[in-house]
């Protein structure tokens, strides 16, 4: 027997066809997109760079921002970035941090603290090394 009455069956409504082949679509979408991602990125190392950063207001002279950029399709995770500063008197001052990770395709930004006044002159920042995630 039917459950409804006058004899009418439980036909689906458009709407629910309309929104099941919508999410069929998009379901489809993303396994295509994450096969088509997994297919064409490249095996290649992480590639990081370092850019110095202009000083924000309330910076002293003593504080170097700079941003890691990451170029390469990989993830780089325990990221070391090293400054040096050459002082006056001939000695050098190392600073360092370490940026948990620094995804792919993207750019962390962060600060070196030194003891001395820094100018462009006396220092070099580079990353020192990462770890494969």
């Amino acid at each position: 027997m039917d459950d409804k009455p006058n004899g009418t069956a439980n036909k689906p409504h458009p709407v629910e066809w309309a929104v099941g082949l919508a999410s069929t679509l998009l379901v489809t979408a993303m396994i295509g997109f994450i096969f088509y991602q997994a297919i064409t990125q490249s095996p290649l190392p992480p590639r990081l760079s370092i850019k110095r950063l202009p000083p924000m207001a309330g910076d002293s002279d003593h504080q170097v921002r700079f941003a890691v950029q990451n170029d390469a399709n990989k993830t780089a995770s325990a990221v070391h970035v090293q400054g040096e500063a050459k002082r006056l008197d001939g000695g050098t001052e190392i600073s360092e941090a370490t940026f948990d990770y620094v995804p792919a395709q993207s750019l962390a930004t962060g600060a070196l603290i030194f003891s001395i006044p820094v100018t462009e002159a006396n220092l070099t920042i580079r990353a020192s090394g990462y770890m494969d995630p």
